[in-house]
């Protein structure tokens, strides 16, 4: 298994490497998401689906095989740039993520 972040993408919010700080970590001068092992461990690959679910911008892309046939991403894939844009101008009308109903 191997992780990718899509460092475009990456909302620097640091939820990965509070969830597995041996696999990722953030870049200091502007705190964007890297991947810190080319090969996830078998024993950690349950906790790196849960940092990929747990990505708010989905950035964190899984990839189950090295062998590049039958690649699949196991986490949601990251979002087109029109569909970043969109959230991200969402976020800025709604800083708080609630969306106001009850």
């Amino acid at each position: 298994m191997r992780v990718v972040v899509d460092q475009d993408l990456c909302g620097t919010t640091g939820q990965c490497v509070l969830t597995l700080p041996g696999t990722f970590r953030q870049r200091k001068p502007d705190g964007v998401a890297e991947v810190c092992v080319a090969t996830v461990p078998q024993a950690l690959h349950a906790a790196v689906l849960l940092a990929a679910s747990q990505c708010p911008v989905a950035a964190i892309r899984v990839i189950e095989s090295d062998t590049g046939d039958g690649e699949r991403a196991s986490a949601d894939p990251a979002p087109s740039p029109a569909e970043a844009e969109r959230h991200a101008a969402k976020d800025q009308r709604n800083p708080g993520g609630h969306d106001g109903t009850v």
